[in-house]
């Protein structure tokens, strides 16, 4: 049986669109998945490495990890003083958290912040690249806050973890400030504090002691009366409120104080001491002018928990009696450490 060429034509050309129809599907089959989406926001200084360099270290860390949820990550570098550099990293989504680095070396400050990175996301996948190429660890940072938040995973082995410094964010400091004390002296006096503390992300503690030299009093119509010093060992406890660029602190204080008193234009000299406890509440500001020196200044609304009466004997009158509350107020400078 004869065909002709012009018969054949059909078969052929359904045969062609069949063929074209089907390269798209297997092509789709084919094409490799894609990899995680990651929003990445990049501030630095000159000299930092670049954001494409950042995303290329995550992408190496990564490796072929077939993770595909989202992640919203900003990370900002900026000068603390001098040399010395602070870089904040947040993670806006899947599981909100941050970290703060500090160190002198912004390449290695970012490849650290990329391991943070990759290691949210994958850190089975960083563990696998980490043993395959030790070499490509970045050097570690000198201090790192709280740890991001994030599912419940097992550690990866110890070549992929971060470095144990990156797992505290602990901060010293000693300060000496002058004083100005209204609510336990009978005139505003002027005195000296000093004393240290530690900040640990939003929570600061602070221990101090201080002197309030010289303030007086007198019976009223009367040249009798007494001079007074105040001398207060002091406790506080602050939550941070404010971050950046002044650091602004919510207080609560509790205050051991020791008034003595000094028998003036009196027919007998006396000489009297009265313990006294007060508690307070105010607010702290902080701003550091250059790493690692910091302005400090603090004010107060103090509440004496008792009111003791310092009185002339056979003289009619009081000397002094401490108002139910009052202020106090310190600025000074802070070392940090």
């Amino acid at each position: 049986m004869h065909v002709s060429r012009w018969a054949r034509a059909p078969s052929a050309l359904q045969a062609l669109f069949v063929a074209a129809g089907l390269l798209p599907a297997r092509a789709l089959a084919a094409a490799p998945a894609e990899p995680r989406a990651i929003d990445l926001r990049w501030e630095a200084p000159d000299g930092c490495p670049p954001v494409d360099e950042v995303r290329s270290e995550i992408a190496r860390l990564l490796g072929a990890s077939e993770q595909r949820q989202p992640i919203e990550v900003e990370i900002a570098v900026a000068r603390e003083g001098g040399a010395r550099l602070r870089l904040d990293l947040r993670i806006r989504a899947p599981s909100p958290g941050e970290r703060v680095i500090r160190g002198d070396d912004c390449a290695s400050m970012s490849r650290a912040a990329a391991l943070i990175v990759a290691m949210s996301i994958d850190p089975d996948a960083v563990a696998r690249n980490a043993d395959a190429q030790p070499a490509a660890q970045p050097a570690p940072p000198s201090a790192v806050a709280a740890p991001i938040a994030g599912a419940p995973r097992p550690p990866p082995p110890a070549a992929a973890r971060p470095p144990a410094a990156a797992e505290r964010d602990l901060e010293g400091a000693l300060w000496l400030s002058a004083q100005v004390e209204q609510a336990l002296v009978p005139a505003i006096g002027v005195g000296l504090a000093a004393g240290g503390g530690i900040r640990s992300g939003w929570f600061r503690a602070d221990g101090a002691a201080g002197v309030v030299p010289s303030s007086s009093s007198r019976i009223a119509g009367m040249a009798a009366g007494a001079e007074f010093r105040l001398w207060f060992l002091e406790v506080d406890a602050c939550a941070r409120a404010l971050g950046r660029p002044l650091g602004v602190y919510v207080c609560a204080l509790g205050r051991q104080h020791w008034l003595l008193a000094r028998g003036r234009e009196v027919d007998e000299a006396f000489t009297r001491t009265a313990p006294i406890f007060a508690a307070g509440l105010g607010t702290l500001v902080e701003w550091r002018i250059a790493a690692p020196l910091k302005i400090e200044g603090a004010l107060h609304a103090v509440a004496p928990l008792r009111r003791p009466r310092f009185v002339v004997e056979n003289l009619e009158g009081t000397v002094y009696r401490p108002p139910a509350a009052g202020l106090s107020a310190r600025l000074g400078l802070a070392l940090a450490f």
